[in-house]
């Protein structure tokens, strides 16, 4: 008894399911990595803009971890006091 031959458009599937498991599994690796060198930066001396600004440069680079940070909150806070302000330059 012979086994069947594969048709052009079950190749075609098998290669485009196999595909995408591969993009798949590629995702879920590069979403699992988590860096390991983040650290704490030196803020500078309190009221600059500069202080600001790498505050936020770093509670950005802390990505999730910095939702339930007090210190993100309150660099958080202090932007949204600056960028609502009355007297802002725009």
């Amino acid at each position: 008894m012979r086994a069947p031959r594969l048709s052009p458009p079950i190749v075609f599937r098998l290669v485009a399911v196999g595909l995408v498991v591969l993009i798949l599994v590629a995702a879920t690796l590069h979403l699992q990595h988590v860096p390991r060198d983040v650290a704490v930066l030196d803020l500078g001396p309190p009221g600059s803009r500069d202080r600001l600004a790498t505050g936020l440069a770093h509670c950005q680079a802390l990505g999730m971890k910095a939702d339930g940070d007090p210190a993100c909150e309150a660099i958080w806070a202090e932007n949204r006091k600056h960028f609502f302000a009355p007297d802002a330059a725009r």
